[in-house]
């Protein structure tokens, strides 16, 4: 297997000629790279692992892209989100956990997850911010969808396998307590955004996870100014200390193609 990052948690999973797209998003930020809609309207199936804005935006323009035959999979509340944005219910097939998708040579399993519950001191800095004037346009924006775009409860995570390599991806920085996770999975892609202390916070997952390799995303400014760029050098230096033999791969949006083990 192989992935790509372009941006926030957008993540593109490739085998043998059959493509995952991850919880595409265009950023809103002019500095970021900007993923090609064209590249994006090339996939066959999109995967959705909860129904905030920034997971299920771009799919609207995605979909309606010349050429563009991809299906989407997703829980009850981002499918009630896009059919109200005219996509048509035949495009989009519901999942819930502990369902097994076959796609190529891909096995899906669908495990529940839980979405990251954003501290006090990152609100405050969030909304109490000279950013918010600065992206005043983006902020209206944002607050006027988060309306229609709601989690609901319902965030899962992927556990991707081909043959003998897995990735588990999670789309927010969260575990579900009563879920059992596999452990030890080749990739590990590890959303590092929605905490002051996240990278911290992120230590208790790689705790329980036990991952090979970690891929971080959703660390970028692509929805200022709701979002912030995170350094990741906190996080990496606290794996170097307490997990020396896993290494953490801090993209570039867009670049380079990573294999996966």
């Amino acid at each position: 297997m192989r992935l790509k990052w372009y941006g926030t948690a957008t993540i593109l999973v490739e085998q043998d000629g059959t493509r995952l797209l991850f919880d595409p998003f265009i950023t809103l930020n002019d500095n970021n790279f900007k993923p090609p809609i064209d590249e994006l309207s090339e996939v066959e199936n999109i995967l959705i692992t909860h129904g905030h804005i920034d997971h299920i935006a771009a799919i609207p323009e995605i979909l309606h892209y010349g050429g563009c035959h991809a299906k989407v999979f997703c829980t009850e509340s981002p499918r009630e989100t896009l059919i109200s944005k005219g996509i048509e219910e035949g495009k989009i097939q519901p999942i819930t956990p502990g369902d097994v998708l076959t796609l190529g040579l891909f096995e899906v399993h669908v495990l529940r997850g839980k979405h990251i519950v954003f501290n006090k001191r990152l609100i405050m800095k969030t909304f109490f911010s000279p950013r918010v004037f600065r992206n005043w346009s983006n902020f209206r924006y944002m607050l006027k969808e988060n309306k229609n775009c709601s989690e609901a409860g319902e965030t899962v995570v992927y556990d991707i396998r081909v043959g003998n390599e897995r990735i588990l991806l999670l789309g927010s920085l969260n575990l579900d307590e009563d879920t059992e996770y596999p452990k030890g999975a080749d990739m590990l892609i590890l959303p590092l955004q929605g905490r002051s202390d996240v990278s911290k916070y992120a230590m208790h997952i790689i705790d329980r996870l036990q991952p090979k390799k970690v891929l971080l995303d959703h660390f970028d400014d692509s929805f200022p100014p709701i979002s912030s760029k995170v350094d990741t050098e906190q996080f990496v230096s606290l794996m170097k200390n307490e997990y020396p033999d896993v290494p953490v791969i801090c993209p570039q949006a867009g670049e380079a193609w990573i294999e996966v083990a």
